[in-house]
């Protein structure tokens, strides 16, 4: 009896002593193999891009000044090259239409700013390209101001656009520098109109106060989206909750940059019967914020 318990200890042991390394061996690869997984998942994640909410949003809009003669203004937001370009358009400017040509200011008028938005696409789409995608925003000059903040405020050097005959007329003679709020741009914006000869340098000086604005307080690009939503009752757009979102992301994401790209653009425009037309480089300055 007392052999056969011995014969059983003694072959028990022996088999413990034989498993027991590769039990161990097991044990060692499986903890080692646990490791690498997640050193892997953890040099993934670090190397995985943190893009930023906005970064890579592109809006083009076209924001129509309501009034007895619309105005308009073609903005293009663009965070993946953090640049906000604006670009005034003439309301006397020939946009291609089904039964011949027309105004942006005479459609708008007669069939609203979705259509003026429509046939602007269509004139400068190319046979290559299909009429490019362009939201709109029209609001009276108030209710701009409204959205911009009307106590928003902006040192304009008005000798970037006017001669110094006539700045001297306007009385920026000593001091070429204009001091304006939101509320009162439009007012400026009409003085320095009136001094200047030609559609385009007339448009000029929209694109060039409201990006003064946009450029000297920033903060006021991420703002905006929260001002059209408060005017929401008095604009037209065809903007929806989920557009302005996101366009809220990136007007942000660029007011956070460290030196965002403000400027204006001019769509050289030439006589035309019964307006003015885009000249070939005016055709590529719209098509490039369109694009």
């Amino acid at each position: 009896m007392r052999s056969k318990r011995g014969i059983f200890w003694y072959s028990l042991g022996l088999t413990l002593l034989l498993l027991l390394p590769m039990i161990l061996t097991v044990a060692f690869f499986t903890d080692q193999y646990q490791k690498q997984q997640l050193l892997r998942q953890a040099s993934a994640a670090d190397s995985t891009l943190r893009i930023e909410p906005g970064a890579q949003g592109i809006f083009p809009l076209l924001l129509v000044i309501q009034q007895e003669e619309p105005a308009f203004l073609l903005v293009r937001a663009d965070g993946p090259q953090q640049t906000l370009t604006l670009c005034a358009l003439p309301g006397s400017l020939r946009v291609n239409a089904p039964a011949g040509t027309t105004t942006l200011a005479d459609c708008t008028l007669a069939a609203g700013a979705g259509r003026a938005a429509q046939l602007l696409c269509g004139t400068v789409a190319t046979g290559e390209s299909a009429a490019p995608a362009l939201h709109y925003i029209a609001a009276t000059p108030a209710t701009w101001a409204a959205c911009a903040g009307s106590d928003a405020s902006v040192r304009f050097d008005t000798a970037a656009l006017l001669t110094p005959a006539a700045r001297q007329a306007l009385g920026y003679g000593r001091e070429p520098v204009a001091e304006c709020t939101a509320a009162q741009a439009g007012s400026l914006i009409e003085k320095m109109q009136g001094m200047l000869t030609g559609a385009s340098a007339q448009a000029d000086a929209r694109a060039a106060v409201w990006a003064a604005f946009a450029r000297q307080n920033p903060a006021l690009l991420a703002a905006f989206p929260a001002g059209l939503r408060s005017q929401s009752a008095r604009l037209l757009t065809d903007l929806l909750a989920a557009d302005v979102s996101a366009l809220e992301d990136t007007l942000t994401y660029l007011s956070t940059r460290p030196a965002p790209a403000v400027d204006y653009v001019t769509a050289e425009t030439a006589k035309a019967k019964g307006g003015v037309c885009l000249t070939d480089a005016g055709m590529a300055a719209v098509r490039d914020l369109l694009s």
